[in-house]
């Protein structure tokens, strides 16, 4: 019969203390403290401690929208043509009950409120460069930051 012998574990602190005292005898022989930290780091040049602070990055102005007014404007869609995209595009995701019941919902919308709003978002169209700008850049949710 084979007999196995176990030895009583030794603590996590205990292991860790000891990995710790023979790495720093082994790998820096000085003895590590704050003044020999701050004696290491006074050895650097002003540059090498905060390149970012120091260097020159050339700065352009913003030219993201710099040739906006030169565009086409961005056209309004057909009224008739959103809806038979609205309607290709949920068929997959409803049951033929479902999808039945929007396109009576779609038939409906464009025999009553329909051209009225689509009339509505011509005329406010005609003065701007983009008539969804407004919609897409001050509706989206802000980023949350948090400060620790």
């Amino acid at each position: 019969m084979i007999a196995k012998q176990f030895t009583m574990p030794t603590s996590l602190d205990t292991k860790l203390s000891s990995v710790d005292s023979h790495t720093q005898d082994q790998a820096n022989p000085k003895e590590r403290s704050a003044s020999a930290a701050k004696d290491a780091t006074n050895g650097f040049a002003k540059e090498a401690k905060n390149p970012l602070a120091t260097s020159a990055i050339e700065t352009k102005p913003l030219i993201t929208f710099a040739a906006q007014d030169k565009l086409p404007k961005l056209p309004i869609p057909d009224l008739e043509s959103s809806c038979k995209k609205y309607l290709a595009a949920l068929e997959p995701l409803q049951s033929a009950r479902e999808h039945s019941d929007t396109e009576h919902a779609v038939r409906e919308f464009l025999h009553s409120d329909g051209p009225e709003l689509q009339e509505k978002l011509k005329k406010y169209a005609e003065g701007k460069t983009s008539y969804i700008e407004q919609f897409c850049m001050f509706s989206m949710p802000q980023p949350t930051h948090f400060s620790s």
